[in-house]
């Protein structure tokens, strides 16, 4: 007689799960708000479900350039993490970008253009690494890597100017 695999074990949804849901699609809410739509005790699937398809329609409202990804249920802070990552490459490992809440990293999200549509698109990432390093207000000139490039820029012309006066 063929033996019968156990039934999966279901996690117990709690508020903590639905506060990670929103930090994954970035939609700013509060512990109360999360605290009242948890109530006490587990969530039921179906309504963390729709929790969750609730993050996805407001998320794509937030960030409309990546609305198809964020309706088809890959999280925000998913897409948004190569620009993380990259600006933590040119600036450092302390920058955090505010992409809701400061224009100028929000930029990332709708800098491009769609030749096709002419309609705004997430930024390309190599547009976003030269945007940081061209924006004043992130301060690259400042950071060891950009001192290092305004060095080396000093020294070609340094030389330039050398080499020119000796021939």
């Amino acid at each position: 007689m063929p033996e019968t695999a156990p039934a999966p074990e279901t996690k117990t949804i709690t508020a903590t799960d639905l506060q990670m849901m929103a930090h994954n699609y970035h939609v700013p809410m509060s512990e109360g708000t999360i605290q009242q739509i948890a109530g006490e005790g587990p969530i039921n699937p179906a309504k963390a479900q729709a929790f969750e398809d609730h993050l996805k329609t407001t998320a794509a409202g937030l960030y409309p350039t990546f609305a198809k990804q964020i309706q088809a249920g890959i999280p925000t802070a998913f897409l948004l993490d190569p620009y993380r990552q990259v600006g933590k490459r040119v600036l450092g490992e302390e920058f955090e970008p505010d992409f809701l809440g400061n224009t100028s990293h929000a930029r990332a999200l709708h800098g491009g253009i769609d030749p096709a549509t002419n309609r705004p698109t997430p930024m390309p990432l190599n547009e976003w690494e030269n945007y940081l390093k061209t924006e004043p207000s992130f301060g690259w000139s400042k950071t060891p890597n950009g001192q290092q490039a305004h060095q080396q820029i000093f020294n070609l012309i340094n030389q330039h100017f050398t080499q020119g006066g000796q021939q």
